[in-house]
């Protein structure tokens, strides 16, 4: 049996390989099973040998239609549907991937918001200059200040 990738497989269909496609049950999930002009083939995830698991038919099907494949048989025979909940795996890699996703999308909103906020503000500019050299001259009282009161 041959494993084709999402575009591998894409392109068999545009190109007139794939005879016949069946979505076939197993476990609690369903795979795509393809009769092709080379022989059997099975759709399967970028990295990896085991066949793409859809544990919704609506989409495999949906994809199949993407595809342009119009007709597709079902056999469900091995397919379980009480296994999904025992087959799911968990994530927690993604979960944190999620949350690192949430936080930066935060602090983008934080960012637009207060880039929109000195945008529309009226206010005279001041230069970077300036700033720097009343930010030296607080530095400047601050150290004659300790030095004060620093006993030799």
């Amino acid at each position: 049996m041959q494993h084709y990738t999402l575009d591998q497989f894409r392109a068999l269909s545009e190109s007139g390989g794939v005879i016949g496609v069946t979505l076939r049950g197993n476990g609690g999930s369903f795979y795509i099973e393809a009769e092709t002009r080379r022989g059997d083939a099975v759709l399967v995830p970028m990295r990896g040998k085991n066949p793409r698991r859809f544990s919704d038919p609506r989409r495999a099907l949906s994809l199949l239609r993407d595809l342009g494949i119009r007709e597709a048989r079902i056999d469900a025979r091995n397919w379980r549907p009480e296994q999904l909940e025992l087959e799911k795996v968990s994530r927690p890699d993604r979960s944190e991937q999620m949350k690192a996703a949430h936080a930066a999308l935060s602090h983008t909103d934080w960012l637009r918001e207060k880039l929109a906020r000195s945008a529309a503000d009226t206010r005279p500019r001041v230069s970077h200059e300036q700033v720097m050299s009343e930010a030296q001259a607080i530095i400047d009282r601050k150290r004659q200040a300790h030095a004060e009161n620093t006993p030799d």
